[in-house]
């Protein structure tokens, strides 16, 4: 919460160019990231103290799919911003599906990891695995939005500490260096 205050006052003073607004004015930035930041509290209080945890692995997949289809969606659908064909845009809201891709991608991760008798280190496990991982990365890429595939490069270390063999994970590395 610190930092979210720092990252506030940060955008009030850089925001203002002269004279004093109130920083609840909603027509400029500062009002329109405290709008955002009660939202998000709201939302976080809902997931944590409303919504059972059950539900999550019971919707992991229809969650990972429908975040699969919107990534496809808009590849067609969508508004090109800064080169990337990336965003839905409602009116003043933009939404970029590749967000809600990783949280999905997380979630099915986690319901197809904690299955009983799951190994990393078989191979129809480690396909599954890195299928989970590879599709949505490789949908992102093909809307121009790297940065956004470059997050899935993160859960290379989850998968380490679940037991992926380390001399993969520098090989791999190795082969795309070269």
């Amino acid at each position: 919460l610190l930092l979210v205050f720092i990252g506030l006052v940060n955008i009030y003073s850089s925001s203002q160019a002269s004279g004093s607004a109130a920083i609840l004015d909603f027509s400029n930035r500062t009002g329109k990231q405290l709008v955002w930041l009660a939202a998000a509290i709201g939302i976080i209080l809902i997931i944590l103290f409303v919504i059972n945890p059950r539900l999550y692995e019971g919707l992991s997949v229809p969650i990972y799919l429908f975040a699969g289809f919107l990534l496809i969606a808009v590849i067609f659908l969508g508004v090109e911003v800064k080169g990337s064909r990336s965003w839905f845009e409602f009116g003043p809201i933009r939404f970029q599906p590749a967000e809600i891709s990783k949280i999905s991608t997380s979630l099915m991760l986690a319901t197809v990891m904690s299955q009983l008798g799951y190994r990393i280190s078989r191979m129809k496990d480690f396909i599954i695995t890195a299928m989970i991982i590879l599709v949505p990365m490789m949908i992102i890429v093909l809307q121009s939005e790297t940065g956004s595939a470059l997050v899935y490069v993160g859960f290379i270390f989850m998968l380490y500490r679940e037991g992926l063999s380390g001399w993969l994970i520098f090989m791999v590395g190795m082969a795309i260096l070269t």
